[in-house]
């Protein structure tokens, strides 16, 4: 069986919870379909955030797509600088 690792990431105009869950559904369901997997092609997840981000967890928005037998973990990005 094949194991995937993908990478995406996001910008957001602002640290408002429905940007933030909005546009983490809209690059995971642009990742799935971009390598045609489905929901039942993932072993976990895992979803990192800059610091700056503080209104939602990332994982809330796959939560709300239906992935709720998926093991999902998110995790803050050091804030190193000079980083993108």
């Amino acid at each position: 069986m094949p194991l995937w690792a993908l990478r995406g990431a996001v910008q957001l105009d602002a640290d408002e919870k429905q940007h933030l869950l909005e546009r983490s559904q809209e690059l995971f369901s642009t990742m799935l379909t971009a390598n045609a997997l489905t929901p039942d092609d993932l072993v976990s997840v895992i979803l990192t955030a800059t610091p700056d981000l503080r209104s939602a967890f990332p994982a809330e928005a796959l939560r709300t797509m239906g992935l709720v037998d998926i093991p999902l973990m998110c995790a803050q990005e050091l804030d190193i600088v000079g980083a993108l």
